[in-house]
């Protein structure tokens, strides 16, 4: 039994631990092969992980060029802080005077002063809180209550609006706000029974009002501060009214689109890398034993070059990733020449759109490789499947290491059984022997 004391050869005088240690050792092969061939199945799980990681990076950063507006790539300034703008790949060049008259607002109230928060308010009826043409949410007041309970139940209705409590000193008093601005979310209030003042004059601090900008002298109206669809792919974020016009300028930004395939490019070599150091390449072998020469990577690499070698029928002048930049050199690494990518985008940058995001509904060189990877690294996957395998062995190695260690201890048992009895009988002869000796000596 493992983590037994055993003080053996007292009365032979031989080490009967230390022959039973060897021995034991001496058997040990099998136990020792099956917890390395247990290790290597853990290893190759970590490095399947590592890959599947690796390859999600990948699809993060096609997944950013599969559609038009994310090939697009433009820049958008403002001359005015009071007008914070962003643009994605579906603007276009262009410039534009804003000016901002009103920002859009939620509606705000306040009750009447009560002493106290914590106090009973002997106020009973219903509260009833209306946002725009939405239902009526009504709030059941007992005479119990107090502030802060009703901030409570208010903010337990599931209605688009809060409730909080503001002190000013000497009385505090309910104030009620709408959670979403616009005119659309004006809220009304409905008191029976109960008189908290909110529909008296001066209650409302701020009325539900929506944003009012011009355009190039067009009015525009929108519910948030977040102007989206005005200007063709461009967002306006309105912070302050303006005194003046606000230039709002669009511009081509190659730089950009040469970022995001930089991102690609980075991301498929460190995969590639990866792969290949583990599961080996041409007469190079793998670092990992579990994973030499295996199928399903050497079928990923292969399949991933096929995806970036794809021609897309159609696309323009350019059909291939290598006819704008984007080129697998001799050794299956990902490279972008930034110079090919400019020219080929002033020469044809509705063409370069195409080869990587597809024409119309079609598949462009990045919805390929998101679709391989996205059938990759899914729970029904190849790499999944292959994880769970490798798990499973790990755990019936270690399950048979168990066993041969549990019969490697009954062995050493029984040996240090057998070297006690040994023991016990040159002990007894001696006793015998000493004691002829002293009778006949």
């Amino acid at each position: 039994m493992a983590g037994t004391i055993s003080f053996g050869g007292i009365g032979s005088g031989m080490d009967t631990e230390g022959i039973v240690t060897g021995l034991v050792s001496a058997s040990s092969g099998t136990l020792n092969t099956l917890k390395t061939r247990a290790t290597q199945q853990d290893s190759a799980v970590s490095n399947l992980s590592s890959i599947s990681s690796l390859l999600s990076t990948l699809k993060k950063n096609v997944d950013a060029l599969k559609d038009a507006s994310g090939v697009g790539s433009y820049s958008a300034t403002s001359s005015n802080t009071a007008v914070a703008v962003s643009a994605n790949g579906s603007a276009q060049p262009g410039a534009y005077k804003i000016e901002v008259s009103q920002l859009a607002q939620e509606q705000r109230n306040y009750s009447k002063g009560f002493a106290s928060s914590a106090t009973a308010l002997n106020e009973v009826g219903t509260l009833g809180i209306r946002v725009g043409s939405g239902t009526q949410f009504d709030i059941d007041i007992a005479a119990t209550d107090t502030l802060d309970s009703i901030v409570t139940k208010i903010n337990s209705a599931g209605g688009r609006f809060s409730a909080s409590i503001l002190n000013d000193g000497t009385n505090s008093r309910l104030s009620i706000r709408g959670l979403d601005t616009g005119e659309d979310n004006a809220i009304t209030f409905n008191e029976v029974g109960a008189n908290f003042g909110l529909n008296a004059q001066g209650s409302k601090v701020q009325d539900a009002q929506d944003a009012k900008l011009k355009i190039d002298t067009i009015d525009v109206k929108r519910s948030t501060n977040q102007v989206v669809g005005a200007i063709q792919g461009v967002t306006l974020a309105l912070t302050a009214q303006t005194t003046g016009p606000v230039t709002v300028q669009v511009q081509s930004d190659p730089d950009g689109l040469q970022k995001k395939l930089q991102s690609v490019v980075d991301s498929y070599n460190a995969l590639l890398t990866k792969v290949r150091g583990v599961a080996g390449y041409g007469s190079t072998k793998g670092s990992d034993v579990a994973l030499q020469g295996d199928s399903s990577l050497r079928s990923l690499t292969q399949n991933l070059s096929d995806s970036m070698l794809k021609r897309i029928v159609g696309a323009g002048s350019f059909e291939t990733a290598g006819s704008i930049g984007l080129a697998l050199s001799k050794d299956g690494l990902l490279s972008v020449d930034s110079t090919k990518l400019n020219n080929a985008l002033s020469k044809d940058a509705n063409s370069v759109t195409n080869v990587l995001s597809g024409v119309k509904t079609g598949s462009g060189v990045m919805d390929l490789v998101s679709t391989l990877a996205n059938n990759l690294t899914g729970s029904s996957g190849a790499l999944a499947a292959r994880k769970d395998s490798l798990t499973a062995k790990a755990k019936q190695l270690r399950d048979s290491a168990n066993r041969e260690q549990d019969r490697l201890d009954r062995y050493a048992d029984s040996l240090r059984k057998q070297f006690t009895a040994m023991d016990t009988a040159v002990a007894a002869n001696q006793s015998n022997l000493s004691y002829l000796q002293r009778l006949y000596g």
